[in-house]
């Protein structure tokens, strides 16, 4: 993973997440735990549901970008956290045995003029299931370092 500084990311650059595959145990695992819905946890209830069937939590999808954020995407010596996400949308379930691909489309960076050791990247991330339909959207921004002066 090379090293990327705020600077480095411009608008309309696109970064791949890589696969997933989620499994039905870690569906029920988390979710047991976290979000025990029936349609999470139970087979049978789900299928009564109008999901007809297990799906995964949405805050276990979210989680499963965040790792592939994590893997393919985020540099660990300039990715400071970040101030928050405009948006997390699940316009469709996702169900045991599907495998997600994900994407990062770089909206905009700046390098904050008040606190000039600050950079602020703004992203939109999807995850497509294997079918190529959309199961997550978020847009965030990200708090990256700027490149650091030429004299330190």
């Amino acid at each position: 993973m090379p090293i990327l500084y705020a600077e480095d990311y411009k608008a309309g650059d696109v970064f791949e997440l890589g696969t997933y595959e989620l499994k039905q145990e870690e569906i029920i695992e988390f979710s047991r735990k976290y979000d025990p819905f029936p349609f999470h946890v139970d087979e049978q209830a789900a299928q009564e549901t109008v999901f007809g069937g297990i799906i995964s939590s949405g805050w276990l999808t979210a989680l499963v970008w965040l790792r592939m954020m994590h893997e393919s995407f985020l540099c660990h010596e300039t990715t400071m956290g970040s101030p928050g996400h405009e948006e997390m949308l699940w316009p469709k379930p996702v169900r045991p045995g599907d495998r997600l691909s994900g994407q990062v489309e770089i909206k905009e960076s700046r390098v904050s003029v008040s606190k000039p050791d600050l950079g602020f990247v703004r992203y939109t991330s999807t995850l497509k299931n294997q079918n190529g339909e959309d199961v997550f959207i978020t847009t965030s921004t990200m708090i990256v370092k700027p490149r650091p002066a030429k004299n330190e």
